[in-house]
């Protein structure tokens, strides 16, 4: 048993979250690892999603990657003997994808929070030193950077702390500890081990480029099959779909394929709601025959065919906000 796992605030949660599969060993297992790389979630402590369940749905039911990113969480909302709770949630044997091309050298190190705003507490700081020393003393990882220390993620804006000064500084709670600030967002993207859409997109970030706007800007790019060394429109996807916040959303009547509101599915009777659907899907090649207004078998098909390209985990062939905020992108970004 290495070092790490013996830390009193450490929670083995191998296993234990969802998964879908399981992520490849390492060639040479643990000494496969060269990097101990610091992330934070880019989550707020305040909210409810920031949790360890809530990064693993998402990572597998959204990302579509076999279990959640990273190794080792720091969750400074539950703290033990006054240090924050440490979870073991993938086995470090494993490359987990947390770090593009650099995932089979790197062992993924994440702490809850959006550190752009919130602040590193004493338990906090407590845990990453524990756990920073514990893995020096079992040879796990030569080298700590950034995530945007790694090659090709300068301009993420992650992990935003100083984790050189977090682990040696004993400070007040509360107090700020700034990192490395993140490059300027490059125009073209090339596409790294495990990315998708989801992970790429920077809805969260400055610069404010969402999926929707990678998927306008990259009409002839399947989100759900990126390929390694693939590039993609990144910086310049900005506002692609979605509009400045100073530009008015125009009305779906003045498209030239509306979309319905709400949800429709098989026992749906709205006639024109349904045919604006059915006309949309053939638009984009997602064939449903005549647009007869009726959500049958070919309607139903054919809006779980487009799921499975750009809503990979939420395919169940009925259309609603989230198909059509999809179906909307891939519209504009074929010129409708």
């Amino acid at each position: 048993m290495y070092a790490f796992q013996k830390l009193p605030q450490l929670v083995d949660k191998r296993g234990k979250l969802v998964h879908k599969g399981s992520y490849s060993k390492r060639k040479n297992g643990v000494n496969s690892i060269t990097t101990r790389v610091w992330h934070h979630s880019l989550t707020k402590l305040s909210a409810g999603g920031s949790k360890i369940e809530s990064f693993a749905d998402f990572h597998v039911r959204t990302n579509g990657w076999p279990e959640i990113a990273y190794h080792l969480i720091i969750d400074p909302k539950h703290v033990v003997d006054s240090k924050a709770t440490i979870y073991y949630c993938v086995d470090i044997s494993k490359k987990s994808y947390h770090v593009g091309n650099s995932n089979t050298i790197g062992l993924g190190i994440c702490v809850i929070g959006d550190y752009r705003t919130d602040k590193l507490d004493t338990p906090t700081l407590k845990s990453i030193q524990d756990l920073h020393a514990a893995l020096i003393k079992d040879g796990i990882g030569k080298y700590d950077k950034a995530h945007n220390e790694m090659p090709g993620y300068s301009w993420k804006d992650c992990c935003v702390y100083s984790y050189q000064k977090a682990f040696k500084d004993t400070l007040a709670d509360n107090l700020p500890i700034k990192g490395t600030e993140p490059a300027e967002v490059p125009g073209l993207y090339t596409v790294q081990e495990g990315d998708t859409f989801w992970s790429i997109a920077l809805k969260d970030g400055k610069e404010g480029i969402t999926v929707e706007d990678l998927i306008a800007a990259n009409p002839d790019v399947k989100p759900s099959e990126l390929k390694i060394g693939q590039t993609i429109k990144f910086g310049t996807a900005k506002n692609t779909y979605t509009p400045t916040p100073e530009t008015p959303k125009k009305e779906q009547s003045a498209y030239k394929y509306p979309l319905p509101s709400g949800v429709l599915n098989s026992r749906s009777t709205d006639k024109i709601a349904i045919k604006q659907l059915q006309n949309a899907l053939n638009a984009v090649n997602f064939k449903c025959g005549v647009a007869d207004g009726i959500y049958g078998a070919k309607t139903k098909d054919a809006v779980t065919r487009f799921q499975k390209v750009y809503l990979p985990y939420e395919v169940d062939g009925t259309y609603g906000p989230n198909t059509k905020s999809k179906l909307q992108a891939v519209l504009k970004s074929k010129g409708y």
